[in-house]
């Protein structure tokens, strides 16, 4: 089914060449919440995971194995902007990723660069391939700024391409954030050269490549691989009670261009090229993929008592949906 107008899509991505998976989407996190949903952290119902967008499509109700293991498949998630800087308190999916290999999934997380622009980490990334057993089914989740990256290494290193059965964006930088923009001068001096001792410095490569033309700009050449198939799954809160307090002041800056954003990224700018439309989260953008409530460290704990109050969120049961949506699509 296509998608439909109520969700809105920047005009660098081709609509008509994008598909609404919602209906079968949510069926599937259904069938796991009702499964196992309360044994994990952070539980949510199946309504309170996502936020409404209109009308969506019927699933298909057939019945989702929720036992299934996840044997001979591969799941690699590709972090984003600064996450290795913060790495230390939480790294990208590393709740949802545990969760995945208990169900006999292989898993890791691409070593790429925090501050590091989009070649640099897309050649990180294919290293990072390159270096992987093959399995029977690989699966790349890129959060944020990581879905540029990885775009940028299927354009700069095609023979990639067939190292990849699918890509579930997650909160994906794909048309970059108007935030960059916003952001003042003070702020990127910051990211471009204060010494942080657990990533490096690439002189604002990093900040530079989540501008919104230098994103665009790619996708007027870029065409995803037709051997690969494409997912995207976003995030914007309802209202402002499900933000967290540090990025209260982005969301609402935000909010004057879209209200359907996640406190980092406009919903219209996190859909992949000929992706199927997962549906949006209600949560945050670091909510999505950034486990920092899971730490148990005194800075971790600080951090998500007065900046990230709403870090909370079932990950593992939406990053099994994701990964069984796909295997479901594609077995």
């Amino acid at each position: 089914m296509s998608l439909p107008d109520c969700i809105p899509v920047n005009a660098a991505i081709d609509r008509a060449a994008l598909s609404d998976g919602r209906g079968r989407f949510r069926e599937i996190i259904a069938a796991l919440n009702a499964d196992h949903g309360e044994d994990l952290p952070d539980a949510r119902s199946t309504d309170d995971i996502f936020t409404p967008l209109g009308a969506e499509p019927q699933g298909s109700g057939v019945v989702v194995d929720v036992s299934g293991r996840l044997d001979g498949v591969n799941v690699i998630a590709v972090p984003g902007f600064l996450t290795e800087c913060v790495s230390f308190m939480a790294d990208c999916l590393t709740d949802g990723l545990a969760h995945l290999e208990r169900l006999g999934a292989r898993t890791s997380i691409a070593p790429m660069t925090g501050r590091g622009g989009c070649a640099e980490n897309a050649r990180r990334l294919r290293d990072h391939l390159s270096g992987e057993k093959k399995a029977n089914f690989t699966i790349l989740v890129p959060m944020s700024k990581g879905a540029a990256d990885t775009l940028e290494m299927l354009a700069l290193y095609p023979e990639t391409t067939d190292r990849i059965d699918a890509i579930v964006s997650l909160v994906g930088c794909v048309c970059g954030s108007p935030l960059h923009g916003m952001a003042p001068d003070w702020l990127k001096w910051i990211e471009r050269a204060l010494p942080v001792p657990t990533c490096a410095r690439f002189d604002g490569a990093g900040g530079d490549s989540l501008s919104p033309r230098t994103r665009t700009a790619f996708l007027k050449t870029f065409k995803m691989p037709s051997n690969i198939r494409a997912y995207s799954l976003c995030a914007a809160v309802e209202d402002d009670a499900g933000m967290s307090l540090g990025m209260m002041s982005s969301y609402r800056a935000l909010s004057r261009v879209s209200p359907l954003n996640d406190g980092q990224m406009l919903l219209a700018d996190q859909v992949l090229p000929g992706a199927t439309f997962l549906g949006a989260l209600n949560c945050d953008h670091i909510a999505s993929g950034m486990p920092f409530n899971r730490s148990r460290g005194m800075l971790a704990h600080f951090v998500t008592g007065r900046i990230l109050n709403r870090n909370a969120f079932p990950r593992e049961i939406v990053l099994e949906a994701m990964v069984r949506q796909v295997l479901e699509d594609g077995i």
